[in-house]
């Protein structure tokens, strides 16, 4: 007799670690595949040829809500794994920063004071300008969110007749170093949706860094608890495809066996989506194979010595090609004595360069700002997250797909699909939860 799960989840990012983590509370039946020996999808940490690293460099913000259940249903305390951040800092060149409070309850006095403050750089007129571009912006995501989808961020701005100089250091920083694309090239949806919940949790409103890497202080305790549960999780395990029955899916194929279901829940990034479902035939698979995507690329650069005086979130609008990044010696990476983790701008001319050409752009890159790496430098690894992430480009929020699908027994789940918090860590928790929920009345009808 073949066995048979109630549920299989592919992928094992923080999406298929939520669904698994709930549906083995109800006590269903579970299987979660992950192809690679680690967990976390793109929210993973790994030893890279005797590098420890991580997928990006990755933050939390303090509005996050879903994130933080997951973690307590797993019984780790948010403050034991986050160093909270009082500034970021904004880089325009070797001798001009902007310091910016992130934390109006916690540190008052630093967010009031960085507030009035960088008068050198932002005028009076720049901060009302910037102040207009928020209040317009997110008037607009309340009244009428999808019409901002028609704009990219610099032509809203242009159309609200915002500074230049408020476009060209704190929008460009606040667009291109969070989400990788290019002003020009970034929805205002996107944009404002990411910072709405803001409003409502001004209390909340903080950056955190994580103590250790990714998949040790999220995945590991997500996936200790799935086990508890009774869950079985599967590493080094590729799906090559989805079995079909009478226009249902049944099961999955690997490349070792076939093993069968009642549902089956996608929880892999875009890309590995489309691989999985290019064989199914069914009209909205279409849908999901036009769904464009971006590709994202990040660097990490062990060093003898902290390059940076903080372990804090640095944006660098003015550059060609690194947007943002952070020491991370005294948080994420503690055992490292020195440490950059780097976010590129996601272009063709830039996906299309070497390793070695592009170590050496952002050893430039920074020596333009003051921050000489060379020397200190002891070895590096670039990521390359291909095709990885849903465009955030205009005009394409409404190709995301939702939850349910037309197809029976395929449920998905990813931070691509519809929901509020976009591709962020939040986002793809809210996606697992969407998943586990369809899956339950699926499983209860």
């Amino acid at each position: 007799m073949r066995k048979k799960y109630d549920v299989i989840i592919i992928g094992a990012g923080l999406a298929g670690l939520t669904s698994a983590l709930k549906l083995s509370k109800d006590n269903k039946k579970i299987l979660l595949i992950e192809k690679e020996n680690y967990l976390g999808g793109r929210a993973s940490s790994w030893d890279s040829n005797g590098l420890f690293i991580e997928a990006g460099f990755h933050k939390h913000i303090g509005f996050y809500k879903e994130l933080p259940n997951v973690l307590y249903e797993s019984n780790v305390n948010l403050n034991d794994i986050v160093t909270w951040e009082n500034e970021v800092e904004i880089i325009l060149n070797k001798k001009e920063k902007i310091i910016f409070g992130i934390d109006p309850i916690c540190h008052p006095i630093i967010f009031i004071k960085d507030l009035l403050g960088n008068n050198e750089i932002l005028t009076l007129k720049d901060k009302l300008s910037l102040s207009k571009f928020f209040l317009v912006g997110f008037k607009e995501y309340l009244l009428r969110p999808q019409s901002l989808d028609r704009y990219s961020i610099k032509d809203y701005a242009n159309k609200l007749n915002i500074e230049k100089n408020v476009i060209d250091t704190i929008i460009e920083s606040l667009s291109t170093g969070i989400f990788f694309l290019p002003i020009e090239n970034y929805s205002a949806k996107l944009f404002f949706g990411l910072f709405y919940p803001g409003i409502f949790n001004i209390h909340k409103i903080r950056i955190g860094a994580y103590n250790n890497g990714m998949s040790e202080i999220l995945a590991k305790p997500i996936s200790k608890t799935i086990i508890e549960n009774n869950g079985i999780i599967k590493n080094n395990t590729i799906v090559t495809s989805l079995i079909e029955k009478n226009g249902r899916i049944i099961g999955i194929e690997t490349e070792k066996e076939k093993i069968y279901s009642n549902l089956t829940i996608l929880a892999t990034d875009i890309g590995n989506t489309k691989k999985i479902l290019k064989n199914i035939k069914h009209p909205y698979i279409n849908k999901i194979l036009n769904i464009p995507t971006i590709s994202v690329i990040t660097a990490h650069i062990e060093l003898k010595k902290p390059e940076m005086k903080l372990d804090r979130t640095t944006f660098t609008p003015k550059l060609n090609m690194i947007v943002s990044f952070s020491e991370e010696s005294r948080t994420t990476f503690k055992k490292s004595n020195g440490r950059l983790s780097i976010i590129l701008k996601s272009t063709k001319e830039i996906n299309s360069l070497s390793d070695e050409e592009i170590i050496k752009k952002i050893i430039k890159e920074l020596k333009s700002i003051n921050i000489k790496i060379e020397k200190d430098l002891i070895e590096y690894r670039i990521v390359r997250h291909i095709d990885k992430f849903y465009s955030f480009s205009p005009n394409n929020d409404k190709k995301r797909p939702k939850t349910k699908t037309p197809i029976k027994g395929l449920i998905l789940a990813g931070d691509y699909t519809k929901q509020k918090l976009y591709s962020t860590m939040e986002g793809a928790v809210i996606s697992g939860i969407n998943a586990y929920n369809e899956a339950i009345k699926q499983l209860d009808n």
